[in-house]
């Protein structure tokens, strides 16, 4: 079984691992090696490939997918490797993946940032942290990016007494084992 680790304690483990490679040609894969088996279902670990003069032409690699089952999106579909470009949602992608690896080499050290945006018609709330090449290079940044929720607004949702019970005790932090009981 995994380690579960939060966002916070994998972002400590990946900057770790790249103040370590700081000035030394190292890869992306090897920053996300550091993490990649501790990677949580509600995370995304991907490298952005930056050679390529134009953003758009950037390729994304994902390493772990974000893997909590959504009817809102074909997630499996929207992270499979790929050029930038071929992403849909382009503010999105211009906002959250190459405005901040571009702060992030420009700086020369990690960004971390929040997420709240609207994309596919919902909205996506998250945290991210973005490590660039630390050659100083610019080839390369790795993005870890934790989901904390997505939600359709004015989507009519009706809850029972269960689900309703079920949602206070996730919130509370219980485990599926303890809210089964606590419910009978």
């Amino acid at each position: 079984m995994k380690s579960q680790l939060r966002f916070i304690d994998l972002a400590r483990l990946m900057t770790d691992a790249w103040v370590k490679s700081s000035g030394k040609v190292v890869s992306a894969d090897a920053i996300c090696r550091s993490v990649e088996n501790l990677v949580r279902i509600n995370m995304v670990l991907a490298t952005i490939d930056m050679r390529m003069a134009a953003p758009q032409d950037w390729r994304i690699a994902f390493v772990r997918t974000y893997g909590i089952p959504t009817t809102f999106f074909d997630a499996k579909h929207l992270q499979r490797t790929r050029t930038l470009s071929g992403f849909p949602e382009k503010t999105y992608i211009e906002r959250h993946v190459i405005d901040v690896c571009k702060r992030a080499v420009d700086i020369g050290r990690p960004y971390f940032g929040k997420i709240d945006e609207e994309v596919y018609d919902v909205t996506v709330a998250g945290d991210q942290l973005i490590l660039p090449d630390s050659s100083g290079k610019g080839r390369w940044c790795v993005v870890l990016t934790e989901v904390h929720s997505i939600a359709k607004l004015g989507r009519p949702t009706r809850f029972d007494d269960v689900d309703l019970s079920v949602l206070q005790l996730l919130r509370e932090g219980l485990s599926a084992r303890e809210i089964g009981a606590a419910i009978e």
